[in-house]
């Protein structure tokens, strides 16, 4: 048994404070350019413990060639930054195709939150062919039912939060030729 959804992650920033003298007309604000950047993470896991590998979904027309990311990420690219059926079809076969024991093809069970993209035919179709079968959890039972939601997701967001505001508030980071503040990945 697995459970798989999307965690869309947006870091909303704290009201903003700016610390300069009294009276300054001027105060030098500089960011990173990237401050509108939305982006989707799907994590999964077995029934056994067992962590899939992570699809990040970025709201762009296509792939980063200059960033680095682990081997074991997966990074698509969709203007909107979130599920879609295509895409639901794609993880369904380079993840939870690939998942331990799947070359077993014994049936098994996928938990999905009722994001449309998740029960279209063809994903149901799909996860028929993969003798899965499809365990649909109630809009408003998350706190309930899915308990990854809770103490993965939830967590997860807190501490990419906490790790990006703490390398945003570091005084010592190098800027690109334009002055803007260079992003974590390439700093």
């Amino acid at each position: 048994m697995a459970n798989a959804n999307e965690t869309a992650i947006y870091l909303h920033m704290p009201p903003s404070y700016t610390l300069e003298k009294k009276g300054v007309k001027e105060v030098l604000f500089k960011t990173t350019g990237y401050e509108k950047l939305h982006l989707t993470v799907t994590l999964a896991a077995t029934a056994d413990g067992r962590k899939l590998p992570p699809l990040l979904i970025l709201k762009r027309k296509t792939l980063p060639k200059s960033e680095a990311f682990p081997k074991d990420v997966i990074l698509r690219a969709q203007k909107k930054e979130w599920m879609t059926e295509e895409l639901m079809l794609e993880w369904l076969k380079i993840v939870w195709g690939r998942r331990p024991r799947a070359f077993l093809n014994q049936p098994s069970m996928l938990v999905l939150d009722v994001f449309k993209g998740h029960l279209t035919d063809s994903v149901k179709n799909q996860l028929r062919k993969m003798k899965t079968e499809l365990v649909v959890i109630l809009g408003g039972m998350t706190s309930v039912l899915q308990p990854k939601d809770v103490s993965i997701n939830r967590p997860f967001k807190d501490r990419l939060r906490q790790q990006y505001l703490t390398w945003i508030a570091d005084p010592a980071h190098e800027l690109t030729e334009t002055g803007k503040i260079k992003c974590a990945a390439s700093s």
